[in-house]
């Protein structure tokens, strides 16, 4: 099983969160919102070796979805259970805006950003910063039990193999898998959407400090 987020014009109104979490920012290649000696390495080891009921993940995989989520700023401990604006909720069983969560409203130019008219609200949680129609589309196609981290790695997977960035991933070719997803999350390189965007550069050194072998 090998699942991921999906963007177009259609659905960008969809995935407005996740590209508008503010996330971290990056000076001279590094980032200063990233956990104190956090080692990339032994988080994707946990990643890699900790999943159950068949699911395993190659590090790459797993080393590219680390990188993703330093863009996102959703790197640390907290990372998966971060909400949009930076509050934290409690729950795995379900995503917080199926528990009642009315998610924040954006401002009039981050939803013109999107493609939005004034007053869009963005419903974006968890690691990989899922939107409400996002979510359920997703787990819906992969019938996903919950939002655990491995049900979000595994809905942030779809979204790259939609994309047919999988195999780019696989091979260790980031900047071509990133020109393919860069319109799902504006934290990527090129995203293009007024937002912060991480280097190329700092991408790439998560990714190997996570284990992920480059092309």
């Amino acid at each position: 099983m090998r699942v991921v987020l999906v963007a177009g014009a259609v659905a960008l109104a969809a995935i407005v969160g996740a590209y508008m979490m503010p996330g971290p920012r990056i000076v001279d290649g590094e980032s200063d919102a990233a956990p104190d000696l956090e080692d990339y390495g032994q988080q994707a080891i946990a990643l890699a070796d900790g999943y159950t009921d068949g699911y395993s993940m190659d590090y790459n995989q797993v080393a590219f979805l680390m990188a993703l989520r330093m863009g996102e700023g959703t790197q640390g401990q907290d990372g998966y259970r971060t909400l949009f604006g930076g509050g934290l909720f409690d729950s795995f069983d379900t995503h917080p805006a199926l528990a009642g969560w009315r998610g924040l409203p954006l401002s009039d130019a981050l939803c013109a950003g999107a493609g939005l008219g004034p007053g869009c609200v963005s419903t974006a949680a968890g690691a990989f910063q899922f939107t409400k129609p996002t979510w359920v589309r997703i787990a819906s196609k992969l019938r996903l039990p919950d939002f655990s981290p491995a049900c979000q790695d595994a809905a942030a997977w779809e979204l790259i193999r939609e994309k047919g960035a999988d195999v780019d991933v696989l091979a260790g070719r980031t900047a071509a898998a990133i020109a393919k997803v860069r319109k799902i999350w504006a934290s990527l390189p090129g995203a293009g959407y007024g937002q912060h965007e991480v280097a190329i550069a700092s991408f790439n050194k998560v990714f190997t400090q996570a284990g992920g072998v480059l092309a």
